[in-house]
């Protein structure tokens, strides 16, 4: 089972437009971390689950959801509400309380993926404006693939193509 998780367009809604038209009926559920610009009307979110950034401004996008299908359960936020720019201390801490097997964010622009605390942590990076060691990628998202045994993290980039190296296995 696969879900795609994205984030940070700040307003570039054709690179969301491009994103669900390619996978629609492809993945299982499709995880929008925040900072869209966008409002919660909008008939993007229809297809992809959203969470509130700190530039969004429609007060109707959740803080954070919890997620559940009998292949996987899913924590997600965008990450300024726990300060993940700093560090992830306390979205680790939130995590902590939860029964779930991935914790997904945003708000960073930077991609990750790490097992931590017996969790799976993933950042898709930012899709429009990234930083870190890969912005020269020039944004990217994430494909998660479940299986009974592991999680397969895939980071793509904006023409919908894999980015060679950077694939992750975790045992689940």
């Amino acid at each position: 089972m696969d879900y795609l998780i994205v984030s940070d367009t700040h307003g570039d809604r054709q690179i969301l437009t491009d994103i669900v038209a390619h996978y629609k009926g492809k993945v299982r559920a499709m995880f929008y971390n925040g900072d869209s610009e966008l409002q919660r009307s909008d008939e993007l979110f229809d297809t992809l689950l959203p969470v509130i950034g700190n530039m969004d401004d429609d007060p109707v996008f959740p803080d954070d959801r919890n997620y559940e299908d009998e292949s996987v359960k899913i924590y997600q936020t965008h990450g300024h509400l726990v300060h993940t720019e700093i560090s992830l201390n306390q979205l680790r801490e939130v995590a902590s309380h939860k029964d779930v097997d991935v914790v997904t964010s945003g708000h960073t622009h930077m991609l990750g993926a790490e097992k931590i605390d017996g969790k799976l942590f993933i950042n898709p990076g930012s899709i429009s404006l990234p930083k870190g060691p890969y912005a020269y990628l020039k944004g990217t998202y994430a494909i998660l693939s479940v299986e009974p045994k592991k999680f397969i993290v895939q980071f793509y980039t904006r023409d919908l193509q894999p980015v060679p190296g950077l694939k992750f296995e975790f045992d689940r």
